[in-house]
């Protein structure tokens, strides 16, 4: 199992290669005409939606003027017009050369690749400009789309599709769309992730959606080739941008939801490489369609037809919160009320065996040994804790002494040279359910984990 966990910890960061941001760019003595200055980032960004009964919002388009503010053409009126500060110059570096060039309209759009020896090789920069002016640039292109150029999005003038790669093992990929109308507009960035996509005109409008997947459980459960991902349908809207909008083509799931219903029901426990031996990884892409597509009642049947592990409250609970927060989901409706415990109580299982390196999440009255306590490792602890900042970035937790079954404790450690830094003490002496605290000399405020895998903070 001690493998299964350090793939764990492998597969984290190489995800956090994701936010991998590269260096601006600095200009060539022949462009410097043209790259005088460069506009600060596009403001708009997928909202994450924290509520899994509010539906997700996309920010408003952020456009940006080609033009002298004299000279400004009013955008449509379905957008609402917001200019970027007056750019400061910042060049191309050395070693950057333009592969490519598009001139649409007014726009001039290039694609720079780094020359140097040390490239890593996906480190490319577009750049959009207008009016002697850069006005978007986007660091690790990997090209422009194939329909860049065209109208995208239906409403009449032509865009640019931004495809990037951050070179990570699995991750990451995100397209982002600029309208290039009156006022340069960002209409689309998808999360990065190990999912690319396509565009499609699915219902014969003309406007053409994007089709794409999320990968909210990659790595979660069970190896990162059998992680579900669930295909998600983004379609534009005026003044919104590109948003969620997978209920709206429900239909277009039957082939996979008929297909997944067959996983569920053929599968055997470790098939799949589930890190716990659970069928984890076939349950879930059936329970994910549903929960997509807007279904949350059928959703919820799936799952309890399909998935009867001792952890079952605490599996939906961890679906449904991982779902609720993932910037592809479009909320319906709430999901069904499940039953679930009011706490947890978080304890150590070292002292029932060797083999016994995990969390227990115990109900009232339960034994921390007992078989049916539902179990968790360090790493899903660790995630835990830095949401409620008892962690911070650059940190983890170790159990130490290694192989221990009596006096573990849980250490604080610094990932960059596991220096200790303190430690995570899981009190159970104050009865249930227990409160969970750092100790760095001083204590940290105090915690409870409620059965929706929300915390309570019961001390200052």
């Amino acid at each position: 199992m001690k493998h299964l966990l350090s793939v764990s910890v492998i597969v984290m960061v190489l995800l956090a290669s994701c936010n991998l941001i590269w260096p601006a760019p600095t200009a060539t003595p022949d462009e410097n005409a043209m790259q005088t200055r460069v506009a600060q980032s596009v403001a708009a960004t997928l909202t994450v939606l924290l509520e899994s009964t509010k539906p997700l919002t996309m920010p408003t388009h952020t456009p940006v003027s080609p033009f002298p503010t004299d000279t400004l053409v009013s955008p449509q009126p379905t957008q609402t017009p917001v200019l970027l500060p007056t750019p400061t110059a910042m060049p191309i570096p050395p070693g950057y050369v333009v592969i490519e060039e598009r001139l649409i309209g007014p726009y001039a759009i290039h694609l720079w690749r780094n020359t140097a020896s040390d490239s890593l090789g996906f480190d490319n920069v577009a750049t959009i400009s207008a009016g002697g002016q850069v006005l978007a640039q986007v660091q690790a292109v990997s090209g422009f789309g194939e329909f860049t150029g065209t109208d995208v999005t239906g409403e009449g003038q032509p865009d640019v599709v931004i495809e990037t790669f951050s070179g990570g093992a699995h991750c990451c990929f995100s397209t982002l769309v600029y309208d290039l109308g009156p006022a340069l507009t960002k209409v689309m960035e998808t999360p990065q992730s190990n999912c690319s996509g396509q565009f499609e005109d699915l219902d014969g409008d003309g406007a053409f959606e994007f089709v794409t997947c999320d990968d909210l459980f990659a790595c979660t459960y069970c190896a990162c080739a059998f992680s579900p991902f669930v295909r998600v349908i983004l379609q534009y809207e005026p003044g919104r941008g590109y948003v969620p909008a997978s209920p709206r083509f429900a239909d277009l799931y039957a082939g996979e939801i008929g297909e997944h219903t067959q996983w569920a029901q053929d599968v055997s426990p470790d098939e799949l490489g589930s890190w716990d031996e659970t069928i984890k990884c076939r349950v879930l892409p059936l329970v994910l369609d549903y929960l997509y597509i807007g279904q949350a009642d059928r959703a919820w049947e799936a799952f309890d037809r399909f998935y009867n592990e001792p952890d079952a409250a605490l599996f939906w609970a961890e679906v449904v919160q991982a779902v609720a927060k993932s910037p592809l989901y479009l909320a319906v409706g709430p999901p069904p009320v499940v039953s679930l415990p009011d706490y947890y109580m978080l304890q150590l299982l070292t002292s029932c065996g060797e083999e016994w390196q995990y969390v227990g999440l115990l109900s009232e009255g339960q034994s921390g040994c007992d078989p049916g306590v539902p179990q968790r490792d360090i790493y899903w602890l660790t995630w835990q804790l830095h949401q409620i900042g008892l962690l911070v970035y650059g940190e983890g937790l170790e159990l130490r002494p290694a192989g221990c079954t009596t006096n573990c404790r849980l250490d604080v450690v610094r990932l960059s040279d596991n220096a200790r830094l303190g430690s995570i003490r899981l009190d159970t002496t104050v009865g249930f359910p227990g409160e969970v605290y750092r100790v760095n000399g001083a204590e940290s405020a105090h915690w409870r984990l409620r059965g929706n895998l929300s915390w309570e903070r019961v001390s200052p």
